[in-house]
């Protein structure tokens, strides 16, 4: 059991950060400008940045930092400086979904805290033993991961801490591993532009409609305790593009779950603020519990009271919770979620007809709605004004600044200051005797401190004994100052370019003949027509020979990790006579292949949902397996033409990939089948979504979306 449970919040904005911190959360996770898996969020400049880590060392909370997107080639020098502003800057942690960049980055900043992000789409213990074996000293884990398999990982792997979403919205799409909205609209989830096509509206070949895919939000908030008996180190809330009032209500709500203290006014609050339908997802089975809402997939806030009845313009109701005017209210006509209304409240008063601004809970009065519910509809509070917080202005909180320990001496009628491996000197200055001992000392210390513009301070500071009886005029004193801290600064830069570029040029990938053409037609791998993968339930007949080796492509969901790999293991000893490929798509198969080096039959390829987009990527593979890795898939989703990352790194051809890999089973979760009817047997059913023509296909209590093709006229 993990003793003290980190509350870990999603900062936005420098607001939803305060918020966080004011609700009781320890730490924020935020993104930069760039690099971050939320590029709609406001994210941080690096001024915000430096204002928040002032307030979070003053409150004594964390801030994390995602740099959790695919990095491409040419973004790789920019990515290193995001990471070395944040190293410098006193971020607590980075969280990188990139094994390529992690790699550089354990390099350049060997006490750089390093997590792995839930764009990994780490869930096995084999998977967190490979990452805790490369330096990461937490992973995000899937949010598909199971109660019963958190605990077995925290027993296996005690030294890796667990993060855990506990609340917020729910990937249809395994995580990480999402591909429909690059594939399709050229914006990558995997890049931060998620375009949400899991919040669209299909439509079956039978004329069923629905929301079918988009999901429920995750509510753990009765299953804490459970979390963290089972090992989880840190609660997750999810919502960077969520607002500051959900931050602080959310994370008051998981404060008092913790502290075993009342939590309803939290709760209420935060379902005001945003609430889908709750799920508590896959945390009791890995094919997940009440995952879809199929007919209405959006806030619903709380529900209020029920429509008693209704006048010409107003309808009549006991509100269960506080009221306002221009409040927010939802309702069902005739309580039919496809029929969803969202309005404002324009006008209260009561039965006797007196106008009111606000009402106490419980209380009946008449409401003025642009659309007016039906009797018997239920009413739904989706937003109070009562709950808006004040504006926060970054500006008003001083940045932080990196401290320094400068050594300053005083000779020949110059300053000297050494600094670490920098020597700075003054130009000849005048001076003046005096009987003040330590009067220069004094006024010097508090220039130093008092840096102006600069990212450093001076914090402790010696002089020698030359230093003392010594009077120079404070401005030119403070000239000094500023000159002194351009070139330490400058000094730093091309101290740490010189070491960038060491590191940089270090990822040296060997000599290659390239990769027969053969493999870059990646579906001749495919064991089944449709799906790409080896499937635990599959027959080993099923498998391809391409190029001369029979083919295993590892599927990157294993419900049953140490089942299927053991599976896996056996074809190939039963084949010690083949030469064998094994496709790796998931940092929980990197011990298996690291197991299976020294079998000389045995060999390698990083499939596509590994997204290798510059060659650092495929150079820590490439280092891992040596000349049992063949090759690797680029990444797939790019539509620009492929940089020249190594003749080993090939684009693939005539295929095409699997849009969402989800470990819910979309016939059972949208009431299409029961279990008792299917039995994880093969089942297709086509679909379409704005003018696009989609198969699903559920295999194994796993479902994969393709896309099929333009609609007809």
């Amino acid at each position: 059991m993990s003793p003290n449970v980190e509350i870990l919040a999603p900062a936005g904005s420098f607001e939803a950060a305060v918020a966080a911190y004011e609700g009781g959360a320890d730490a924020v996770y935020l993104g930069l400008n760039d690099f971050s898996a939320r590029k709609a969020a406001k994210n941080f400049s690096g001024s915000e940045f430096r204002s928040l880590k002032t307030l979070a060392e003053k409150k004594g909370k964390k801030i994390f930092a995602a740099l959790n997107t695919v990095i491409k080639e040419d973004e790789i020098e920019s990515a290193v400086e995001c990471a070395r502003f944040l190293h410098d800057a006193g971020v607590d942690a980075v969280i990188l979904q990139d094994i390529g960049f992690a790699a550089i980055l354990k390099r350049l900043f060997p006490d750089l805290t390093l997590h792995a992000s839930t764009q990994m789409a780490v869930h096995t213990v084999e998977g967190v033993k490979f990452l805790r074996s490369q330096g990461f000293s937490r992973v995000v884990l899937s949010r598909e991961v199971p109660l019963d398999l958190i605990a077995k990982i925290k027993r296996e792997v005690p030294d890796m801490e667990l993060e855990v979403f506990v609340h917020g919205a729910l990937c249809y799409s395994f995580s990480g591993l999402c591909l429909a909205s690059g594939m399709v609209l050229g914006r990558s989830g995997n890049r931060g532009m998620c375009a949400q096509l899991c919040r669209s509206y299909y439509e079956t070949e039978d004329g069923g409609k629905g929301y079918f895919f988009s999901c429920n939000d995750l509510e753990y908030k009765d299953h804490a305790l459970q979390l963290k008996f089972a090992g989880v180190d840190s609660f997750k809330i999810e919502g960077r593009m969520k607002s500051p009032e959900y931050v602080f209500y959310t994370s008051a709500l998981y404060r008092a779950m913790l502290e075993r203290s009342d939590y309803f006014e939290a709760l209420k609050n935060s379902r005001i603020c945003f609430a889908r339908k709750a799920t508590t997802g896959y945390l009791k089975n890995f094919s997940g519990e009440n995952l879809i809402s199929p007919k209405y997939p959006g806030h619903r806030g709380v529900k209020t009271g029920v429509c008693e009845k209704k006048l010409k313009d107003r309808f009549f109701i006991k509100t269960k919770y506080s009221l306002g005017i221009h409040d927010g209210l939802l309702f069902f006509k005739n309580n039919d979620e496809s029929k969803p209304f969202n309005c404002s409240v324009e006008e209260i008063s009561s039965a006797s007809g007196k106008n009111l601004k606000i009402v106490g809970e419980s209380s009946r009065v008449y409401v003025k709605t642009a659309e007016l519910p039906e009797v018997g509809d239920e009413i739904f509070l989706v937003s109070s004004r009562s709950l808006e917080r004040k504006k926060v202005n970054p500006g008003s909180f001083p940045q932080w600044k990196k401290a320094v320990e400068p050594e300053v001496s005083f000779a020949g009628n110059r300053i000297r200051i050494k600094c670490g491996d920098f020597f700075y000197e003054s130009e000849e200055i005048s001076a003046e005797k005096s009987e003040n001992q330590n009067g220069f000392k004094d006024k010097f210390a508090e220039i130093l401190k008092n840096s102006a513009e600069s990212f450093y301070f001076a914090d402790k500071i010696s002089f020698d004994k030359n230093c003392e009886n010594v009077f120079i005029v404070p401005s030119v004193l403070k000239k000094i100052r500023t000159d002194f801290y351009e070139k330490y600064a400058w000094f730093l830069d091309k101290v740490f370019e010189e070491k960038k570029r060491k590191v940089l040029d270090s990822f040296v990938l060997p000599e290659s003949g390239g990769v027969p053409e053969i493999f870059r037609e990646r579906a001749l791998m495919d064991p089944d027509p449709d799906i790409p993968f080896f499937m635990s339930e599959d027959q080993e007949d099923s498998l391809k020979t391409v190029g001369g080796f029979l083919t295993i492509p590892l599927l990157p969901l294993m419900k049953d990790s140490e089942k299927y790999l053991n599976k896996i293991s056996k074809i190939v000893a039963e084949n010690n006579d083949r030469k064998i490929l094994v496709g790796l798509s998931n940092p929980g198969h990197l011990n298996f292949a690291l197991e299976h080096l020294k079998e000389e039959n045995v060999f390698f390829f990083i499939d596509f949902p590994q997204y290798i987009a510059n060659r650092f990527s495929y150079a820590f593979f490439k280092d891992l397996l040596g000349e049992k890795l063949m090759f690797g898939c680029y990444w797939i989703e790019d539509k620009d033409e492929m940089p020249q990352l190594s003749p080993e790194v090939i684009p693939i051809s005539g295929f095409n990939p699997p849009l969402f890999i989800s470990a819910g089973c979309f016939e059972r979760s949208n009431g299409f089948k029961k279990c008792a009817e299917c039995g994880g047997k093969r089942s297709e059913r086509s679909l379409t979504n704005c003018g696009r023509r989609f198969k699903v296909v559920s295999k194994n209590c796993v479902t994969f979306m393709f896309l099929s093709g333009e609609c007809k006229n």
